[in-house]
């Protein structure tokens, strides 16, 4: 009998276990983003290769990059529209031109990132036509990108275009 009391004490001993510990929320990083592609251009801005994302008015952003650029707001845009944006040449040794095609009222925000989302340059106002850009003493020679927003009025077009820095 004094086994069977030792035994019974065993079990209870063991079936009553600790609490865990809370375990303290960790925030969550960020899903990498890894820039890869780009759309090959010459010096004249003619086009050798494409990528299939670069320079479109189509994309999904994370949180990461929508915190590249204050919102208030705005609204997906699906009416058609003729505007157009693209860099060249791509790839470049970090002067290269950007091309843009937009209606008056549009307005332009651009962001050029590193792979770390470090910003190299951050513009509000572009305008149409060429403009040149020159990063070349703070872009790191690697893919970086360059985000950017058509906005009218309330109803933004987003999207990005990969640049090779060599």
């Amino acid at each position: 009998m004094k086994n069977f009391h030792y035994l019974l004490l065993a079990l209870v001993f063991f079936a009553c276990k600790k609490d865990k510990d809370p375990e303290i929320e960790k925030p969550e990083q960020p899903k990498k983003i890894y820039f890869t592609g780009i759309t090959r251009t010459n010096a004249s801005g003619i086009i050798i290769s494409t990528d299939s994302t670069d320079w479109k008015f189509n994309d999904t952003w994370v949180e990461q990059e929508e915190k590249l650029f204050s919102t208030t707001n705005e609204t997906l845009c699906t009416t058609p529209h003729t505007h157009n944006i693209f860099a060249y040449p791509n790839p470049s040794d970090g002067i290269f031109s950007l091309y843009v095609k937009k209606d008056s009222a549009t307005r332009i925000q651009i962001r050029l990132v590193d792979q770390d989302f470090k910003v190299i340059l951050s513009r509000d106002t572009v305008f149409t036509g060429v403009s040149l850009i020159n990063v070349k003493a703070t872009a790191p020679k690697d893919t970086i990108r360059m985000y950017y927003k058509f906005i009218d009025g309330t109803c933004v077009r987003k999207g990005h275009g990969d640049l090779l820095i060599q």
